[in-house]
């Protein structure tokens, strides 16, 4: 199965822009009136890592398993006592996101 990065052609690391551009040539190649299932599947690339937050939840949860369970395990050890509720779990989780974000936009700067 290939990578949404793959499908468009484009390097890991591609900025917005680029994975913009990249998009767009490929639904010029493949126009949803002549290639519904291509465009498709173009587009559902696009859409899972169009923006930096989109590739960091694409990264943790459907390119890197091993990263999800690290992240899985420390969301339950910072949520309350007894059994987390599923609000509590995906506030944890958009924190741990958004500090990800963070770090990546002070780092790339």
């Amino acid at each position: 199965m290939k990578t949404p990065f793959e499908i468009l052609n484009i390097a890991v690391d591609s900025d917005d822009d680029a994975i913009r551009k990249a998009y767009l040539g490929m639904v010029r190649q493949f126009p949803p009136e002549r290639f519904p299932e291509e465009f498709q599947r173009v587009r559902t690339a696009y859409e899972s890592i169009k923006t930096a937050r989109d590739r960091l939840r694409y990264e943790l949860f459907d390119y890197s398993m091993p990263d999800m369970h690290e992240l899985a395990a420390d969301i339950k050890a910072k949520a309350k006592p007894g059994r987390p509720t599923e609000k509590q779990l995906r506030q944890l989780l958009d924190q741990a996101v958004n500090a990800e974000i963070t770090a990546l936009v002070v780092n790339n700067g």
